[in-house]
């Protein structure tokens, strides 16, 4: 699988961006925003990492011309006569015409683009290469006389087409444009572009269908005689299939050349979620609908692939970062309006961060007042680091409007081993804000150039913002801080709003592959994304949350271990024997296990996690058990710390205590789940749901937690009202919507869709 991005990539984007401005390519500030929100030198990095910053800005370039040019056909509703007329202008600049004094702006674009990329190519190439776009035109040309007449294809016909038009195979032939040909691998090439022709198809499904043009789910709803989702289902298997086809022919070096672009575009399709959406209305219910609403939630690399909601810490702070910066209005305005938009349902700590924010004068005075009286619940996992939360709370208030920030304490010792990459960041943010030595200056500068294979830093929006705006302090014309300005604009949601991630993909694919190993339709992608997760194991045995990000965590590496146990024991065997030497080095010597680093808090969700991941013979289980039995308070709750809902750290203790073998605990353990399942029967609300406190109202995530606890332990009467809840409020589209239950950093509350459906899959597989 694809692991680097090329670092240069930043430099391709400016580039292609500022060729495309220069030829009148983009006009407008709509089209220019378009533009830039997908990321052609992100592609270009992605699809070519070691081609060198020279090649990845021709690369970006490309991508530039293909996608304003061919989705200029589909957007501008060209006629069949203007799309023919204005490729065969373009096919003559190949030929040799001079097009540099052209009126339309695409023919001046590629004379200087193609005259440039001939200069770098083998001999040879460029007759090769203008076969492939004459095939492409002459596909593009029909694909536009058939839209126009409303002729329909059928399935087989569809799918040859479809390669023809997607442009990935002229995109690899400029890729590899140095090489010498090799014919050979043509079939590795078709499947590339099948693989991501689909792929495209499936995430653009909802857009497509809503607007009648032709899709392959579309295109297999009439072959099979299905609806949507079914549909997409057939697509996400056919997809499955064509990546095996792949593998079965991929051998020698110059095919790992193009596996690198095929899982490079998958990475950046799924970075960018240029075509968000999956397929419409289902009109079926239950585990059906829902198992094909996941199936395309899974891309072809083995990916669970989701978008983290906006959220107002970031944009309010990424807003000031702008102002700060002068820079980037188009951005500062889409911002403001998402924060705009927010306000009037705002919870008490999101209404000060706007008002903060938008308006700082009248809010700088009393800001430090409203913070104080903030109904913010800390965890115990969070007390050992509560001086930083109030810290960079006060920071966060002083970037926003200048309120004053005060003095501040530095308990933890940065040479400490139990620091975090965030928490350095932080620190050094915090205190540089604060006015501290260029030291720190220096050593956040240095912190902030690493990890640049993710889009975002550590992939969190958070982190970036707070030590960017350290930077932009002492140092506002830092490479890094316009390279962190042009990350976070394409981190940016359609909602003009900043997440709190960019990607939680590890942790997602072994919460998702876990439980879709009880289903029998979605078991066979099980496979590659244990495979994809395996192959992301960092060096210290540990597992990232996300692809891409240095800090390990014990939440996540529980969850891949559990994942590869029950997928294959056998094959992920060395993986998961470095996972335990993880495990045994982090581990507290009271039992417990921190969340991030060795000598840290422990964390009761983090050693219930432990307990799953070394059941059932380990020695650490012993201590593990009765640190989780020890935490459980009298009413039969749990600390909820990277959660709100009770019925999640019920369900996380239970799964972790009844994995456990017979032993001396067996009478407390028992205690225990009975003062837990009295819990819930005590808190399930009338309407058969559970909120994510006694007396909240009820929400699919709570209640699908709830019901695999009480389908073990509890009577069948409260576990048929809480699945009615559950298929009550199904979606059309099979999925399930719910409010969010994760925290970062905690408490506050950060979402990831696909969770809730996941985790609703988990509790119907058990009824």
């Amino acid at each position: 699988m694809t692991k680097v991005c090329d670092p240069d990539w930043d430099h391709a984007e400016r580039q292609a961006r500022a060729w495309a401005a220069r030829h009148g390519l983009v006009t407008g500030e709509r089209e220019v925003r378009r533009l830039a929100r997908m990321g052609q030198g992100r592609m270009a990095g992605w699809l070519a990492p070691h081609a060198g910053a020279a090649n990845l800005g021709v690369l970006a370039e490309w991508g530039t011309f293909i996608v304003v040019v061919d989705d200029g056909f589909d957007r501008d509703g060209q006629s069949p006569e203007q799309v023919r007329a204005l490729l065969d202008e373009l096919l003559a600049v190949l030929g040799g015409a001079d097009g540099s004094d052209h009126a339309e702006p695409a023919v001046r674009a590629l004379t200087d683009l193609w005259a440039r990329t001939r200069a770098t190519a083998l001999p040879g190439w460029s007759e090769r290469f203008i076969a492939l776009y004459k095939d492409f035109a002459e596909a593009t040309c029909t694909e536009t006389r058939l839209r126009a007449s409303g002729e329909r294809l059928g399935l087989h016909e569809y799918l040859a087409l479809r390669r023809r038009t997607i442009t990935v195979l002229p995109v690899i032939a400029v890729v590899e444009r140095d090489l010498p040909e090799a014919r050979g691998l043509d079939g590795l090439r078709d499947a590339t572009a099948d693989i991501i022709a689909w792929t495209n198809d499936l995430r653009s499904a909802a857009r497509e269908l809503e607007e009648g043009t032709e899709n392959l789910v579309g295109v297999l709803a009439r072959h099979h005689r299905c609806g949507p989702a079914e549909a997409a289902a057939h697509a996400r298997a056919m997809l499955a299939a064509r990546m095996d086809d792949f593998d079965r022919l991929a051998e020698g070096q110059r095919a790992e050349r193009i596996r690198q672009i095929r899982d490079g575009s998958l990475a950046w399709q799924r970075e960018t979620h240029r075509n968000p959406g999956g397929s419409s209305d289902s009109h079926e219910r239950g585990v059906k609908a829902l198992a094909q609403h996941l199936a395309v939630a899974v891309d072809p690399s083995g990916a669970v692939d989701d978008r983290c909601g906006s959220r107002v810490l970031e944009s309010a702070l990424f807003l000031a970062l702008l102002r700060a910066n002068g820079s980037r209005p188009g951005e500062q305005e889409r911002l403001a309006h998402f924060l705009r938009g927010r306000r009037a349902d705002a919870s008490p700590l999101d209404a000060l961060l706007i008002d903060a924010c938008l308006d700082p004068a009248g809010t700088a005075d009393h800001a430090l007042d409203r913070a104080a009286a903030l109904p913010i619940t800390v965890s115990s996992g969070t007390v050992g680091r509560g001086w930083l939360k109030s810290a960079m709370l006060r920071t966060v208030l002083h970037v926003l409007c200048r309120s004053p920030l005060g003095e501040v304490s530095q308990p933890i010792s940065l040479s400490s081993e139990s620091v975090t990459t965030f928490t350095e960041v932080h620190v050094l943010a915090v205190r540089i804000i604060h006015g501290r030595s260029a030291v720190e200056r220096d050593r956040l500068v240095s912190l902030m150039s690493l990890g640049r294979n993710r889009l975002l830093w550590e992939a969190s929006a958070t982190t970036y913002l707070l030590g960017l705006h350290a930077v932009q302090t002492f140092q506002p014309r830092a490479r890094v801080l316009d390279d962190g300005l042009l990350r976070l604009s394409l981190a940016m949601n359609s909602d003009g709003g900043l997440p709190f991630l960019d990607s939680q993909d590890l942790w997602l694919t072994a919460v998702a592959g876990l439980a879709f190993l009880a289903e029998e339709s979605l078991a066979p992608l099980v496979p590659r994304m244990a495979d994809l997760v395996a192959a992301w194991q960092a060096p210290d045995g540990g597992w990232p949350f996300a692809t891409g990000v240095r800090q390990t965590d014990v939440d996540t590496t529980t969850r891949c271990m559990e994942f590869l146990r029950a997928a294959d024991p056998v094959r992920y065997r060395s993986a998961l024997t470095r996972a335990t030497d993880y495990l045994v080095e982090i581990a507290d010597p009271g039992g417990g296990f921190p969340t991030w680093v060795r000598g840290d808090t422990p964390d009761l969700d983090m050693t219930a996690g432990a307990i799953l991941a070394l059941a059932p013979n380990h020695r650490l289980v012993s201590g593990a058990v009765e640190f989780v039995l020890d935490a459980q308070l009298p009413d039969g709750t749990f600390d909820r710390s990277w959660t709100i809902s009770e019925s999640s750290a019920i369900l996380r203790v239970l799964d972790a205590l009844h994995a456990v073998p017979s032993s001396g605990f067996q009478d407390r353990i028992a205690a225990a789940t009975s003062r837990s399942v009295a819990r819930l029967l005590d808190t399930q609300n009338a309407d058969g749901g559970w909120g994510q406190l006694p007396g909240s109202p009820s929400d699919v995530l709570s209640t699908a937690q709830a019901v695999p606890v009480l389908a073990r332990h509890g009577p069948p009467l409260a576990v048929g009202r809480a699945v009615a809840f559950l298929l009550a409020h199904q979606d059309p589209d099979g999925g399930f919507t719910s409010v969010p239950d994760q925290v970062g950093p905690r408490p506050l509350p950060f979402d990831y869709p696909v969770l809730t459906d996941v985790h609703v899959l988990t509790a119907l597989s058990w009824c």
